[in-house]
């Protein structure tokens, strides 16, 4: 039997963006994937906002659970067949870390964009589909870059604006899914 594929979602504090991600794409993808998150300046001892659990309960009918901040290290990044962070200042981060950028390290938003011309990763399995997924992106993205376009930081910011973030994330989560059939 396949191994789920090992995805690490990022963001700064790993209490709204990054959980969001994680959380959805974990009850998405289901059992093809090992969903885990972490922030480049996790907020130890604290949980998702209720904010980012308000928009995920009502944008995405998802219940998030107690969440427990984690600290972003290289052997995270190490462990995950597929990144996917939340802005280029954590892309930089990551290369600033390691010396260079991972080739299995993409924005969301980039991940998508480049999804819209990559082939569909290989594989039997949505699992086996979503283990190559980096490696798709990365060779769509050595033949033509697209832009890292950032996910808003919603933390301290109107409800509306953790609303619009979660839709982001909904749309990306979903289109990742189905360009990987997963």
């Amino acid at each position: 039997m396949t191994r789920p594929a090992r995805v690490l979602m990022i963001c700064s504090g790993n209490i709204c963006r990054s959980p969001a991600m994680h959380y959805l794409a974990a009850r998405e993808w289901g059992s093809a994937a090992e969903v885990r998150s972490a922030g480049t300046w996790a907020e130890i001892g604290m949980d998702a906002t209720r904010e980012i659990r308000r928009s995920a309960r009502e944008r995405a009918g998802l219940e998030m659970p107690r969440h427990r901040p984690t600290q972003l290290d290289s052997e995270l990044i190490g462990w995950a067949d597929l990144v996917l962070v939340a802005t280029s200042q954590h892309s930089r981060w990551i290369s600033q870390s390691e010396g260079l950028l991972p080739d299995h390290v993409f924005g969301l938003k980039e991940a998508v964009d480049l999804s819209e011309r990559a082939a569909t990763p290989p594989g039997d399995t949505p699992a086996e589909r979503l283990v190559a997924a980096a490696s798709s992106l990365h060779a769509e993205r050595l033949r033509a870059e697209v832009p890292l376009r950032s996910l808003d930081d919603p933390w301290s910011h109107p409800q509306a604006v953790f609303d619009r973030v979660m839709d982001e994330i909904v749309e990306a989560v979903d289109a990742l899914g189905a360009w990987a059939r997963v």
